[in-house]
């Protein structure tokens, strides 16, 4: 990569630059004066406050067309309404991963760059240019910190602050295919071309463990507790519970997984599937697979959680993108009451989503944020 593209991000209110190391320079941590002249820790918070859920979010989007899309979600009594609130023509490739802390949004692409904006001020604030392949994963851990995933095999840690990149994690010999940060902020994981899962220890910034994989991991994903998580493959989910080495079991899917998460209702937690065939499917922790619901008129892309207030009762609502180009709303418990308790054949749910907006693009991507800065 060219030294013209080995800079921080430029923020909207500086006109200077500077420079940090590549992720092809150095694994250390840079050295930072400011940090140590201001007194304030580069270290991860070990925890983030849960906000009250808020009767609004924001669903953010990437496409294959290189177009960045910001829909605003509110309730209306007991009604959803989706409304576009911004459209960023973020990157000069495919948009494959997007994620928001905080009042940030990132995008990562196949051009090797991770846009940045301030979801507030609905600007652009730069780009960091520390990857030497495709972006494959981003993550926030609240509003302080940034990783990203990448196919070069490495890992990058981002202070917010400044977007200094703090450390560079090396521990895979294939693309990194997705990243997960453990609740706490304390570990994080990662599966990889390589056939093999590790687990991070962020508070020194070194490697903890690392697993060879049965298939190529796709997806790794915390439960919202962060007692148990899961590794996707092409058609099988294991769901793990930390500190023990061996699955507790293992989801099969007899359609290919393209998007995977853990969901807590009623204090029990449950897997959720998008795949090839337009539906997502609905397990157990335990690994029995309870319904499907058809969610779209094509491939499910991306699944993402989040709290809000809907008619003054809090609720956790799906959101889903497609290959049709739409974003839909969905209320969680739509699809986990009607298999609370059930123990029957696999149930074919007939339900409404909450709202839908058509973006009329190939969407590739998706994160929530509650949209209180």
């Amino acid at each position: 990569m060219g030294s013209s593209q080995r800079k921080r991000a430029r923020t909207a209110s500086s006109s200077s630059s500077t420079t940090t190391t590549s992720a092809g320079d150095s694994s250390n941590t840079p050295a930072d004066t400011s940090a140590k002249d201001s007194g304030k820790s580069d270290e991860m918070p070990t925890s983030t406050k849960r906000e009250p859920a808020q009767d609004s979010f924001l669903v953010m989007a990437g496409t294959y067309e290189r177009i960045l899309y910001g829909i605003e979600a509110r309730s209306i009594g007991n009604q959803l309404t989706l409304n576009p609130q911004f459209i960023f023509p973020a990157h000069i490739g495919c948009i494959k991963a997007v994620s928001a802390g905080g009042r940030y949004l990132a995008s990562g692409s196949t051009d090797e760059i991770i846009k940045l904006y301030d979801l507030k001020k609905r600007v652009e604030l730069g780009s960091l240019h520390e990857h030497t392949g495709s972006v494959t994963a981003l993550q926030f851990h609240g509003s302080t910190h940034l990783l990203s995933a990448s196919e070069d095999g490495a890992i990058c840690i981002f202070r917010t602050r400044d977007w200094e990149p703090l450390k560079v994690l090396r521990g895979h010999k294939g693309a990194v295919n997705s990243i997960a940060i453990h609740p706490s902020g304390k570990l994080a994981l990662s599966v990889a071309q390589d056939r093999t899962i590790v687990i991070w220890n962020l508070l020194t910034g070194q490697r903890a463990s690392r697993t060879k994989t049965p298939q190529i991991g796709e997806i790794v994903a915390w439960s919202p507790s962060g007692s148990h998580y899961i590794v996707a493959y092409a058609t099988e989910v294991q769901v793990y519970k930390v500190g023990q080495a061996e699955p507790l079991t293992t989801v099969f899917s007899q359609q290919r997984i393209l998007s995977a998460l853990i969901v807590t209702y009623m204090n029990a937690d449950y897997v959720l599937c998008g795949c090839q065939d337009k539906r997502v499917r609905i397990y157990s922790a335990k690994g029995t697979e309870l319904a499907s619901v058809q969610f779209h008129e094509n491939r499910i892309k991306g699944l993402s959680a989040i709290e809000m207030t809907l008619g003054g009762t809090e609720h956790t609502v799906l959101v889903s993108i497609s290959s049709d180009g739409r974003i839909k709303a969905w209320k969680l418990a739509d699809m986990i009451d009607p298999v609370d308790g059930y123990s029957g054949a696999v149930l074919d749910l007939q339900i409404e989503p909450l709202a839908t907006y058509n973006a009329d693009v190939r969407l590739t991507c998706v994160t929530t944020s509650s949209g209180e800065f």
